[in-house]
This record gives C-alpha cells, sequence and structure tokens, in this order.
C-alpha cells in the first residue's frame, strides 16, 4: 500500500503525487481510494481504488532501471513494419504492458524512423506522431524523476545517445 506523498507512476497518466487516501462513493459502491495528481498536468486529479485485483500503480523505476531504459537510445531500431495498423496495434500491447524496456525500445524504434524520414523531407505518420506526442512526456518525465534531473536534460540525452549511436 502506498501512503500519501508517495510519487507512483499510473499507466498512460505516467507520474503522479499521492495526494490523500479517502473513502469514496463512485457507482454506488464505497471504496477506498488513492487521491492522485499527475505531475505531467497539474489540473488532473485522479481517483484509484487502493484495493485492486491488478493494479496499474506501481513505484517509480530506481536509478539503476531508469539508466538502463536510457541505454536503449543507444541500440539501433527494431524493424519497422510497414503495415500501420499491425504497428499500432503492437504498439498499444508494449503500452498496456507497462514494461519501461520495452516502451523505450519502441520509442527508440519511432524517433529513428523520425529522424530518417525528415532527411527525406517526409513526415512520421499522424498516427506514430500522435503516439509519440502521447508517450514522450510520460517516459521524459518518470526517467527525470528517477535520475533526478530534469525533463529537459532527459530530452538533451536522449537526442545525444540516439545522434552519436
Amino acid at each position: 500500500m502506498f501512503t500519501v506523498g508517495d510519487t507512483v507512476f499510473y499507466s498512460s497518466n505516467g507520474v503522479c503525487v499521492i495526494e490523500d487516501i479517502q473513502e469514496r462513493t463512485f457507482w454506488g459502491e464505497k471504496k477506498l481510494y488513492y487521491i492522485l495528481r499527475s505531475t505531467h498536468n497539474e489540473a488532473l486529479k485522479l481517483y484509484y481504488p487502493v484495493e485492486t485485483a491488478q493494479s496499474q500503480l506501481t513505484e517509480i523505476v530506481s536509478k539503476k532501471k531508469a539508466e538502463l531504459i536510457l541505454e536503449q537510445f543507444k541500440n539501433p531500431p527494431d524493424p519497422w513494419n510497414e503495415r500501420m495498423q499491425e504497428r499500432q496495434h503492437s504498439y498499444q500491447k508494449i503500452l498496456k504492458s507497462n514494461n519501461h524496456i520495452q516502451i523505450a525500445k519502441m520509442v527508440n524504434t519511432i524517433l529513428r524512423r523520425k529522424i530518417e524520414l525528415e532527411s527525406q523531407e517526409k513526415k512520421l505518420s499522424s498516427g506514430d506522431q500522435q503516439l509519440l506526442n502521447q508517450v514522450l512526456p510520460i517516459l521524459y518525465k518518470e526517467l527525470a524523476v528517477s535520475l533526478d534531473i530534469s525533463v529537459e536534460v532527459v530530452i538533451k540525452e536522449v537526442e545525444q545517445l540516439i545522434q552519436n549511436h
């Protein structure tokens, strides 16, 4: 069980702080809920049940794990699937897995594809760009919190790793 003040990772909502734990009634059922505040969007207040079969709340990755995640940006991209629907389906499965290493590999592949296309004066598909817009702020924020650095430093680090490898 988490406590008030803990920083947690909440699936697609990213890094959140537990502001309170309260009993609330939703859909006619009274339960104990974590009251979460998103660090990505401070106006966003979330309620998450304290007791649930498969919690989507996890601890923030450790500094060591964050460093392993960053290492993924040194690797060449995974093979690009030209079939957009298959690619998007595969990416959604990766996101649902909450596996930070796999998410970083996916982001690495998409970012490298974007750079390749831009060198040919082309653009990434809107679906792939939308996915980056959704995932990057969350990934960068968690890495920043875990490594105790700013998001801007994380962004520069990722850009340098991709450029140098």
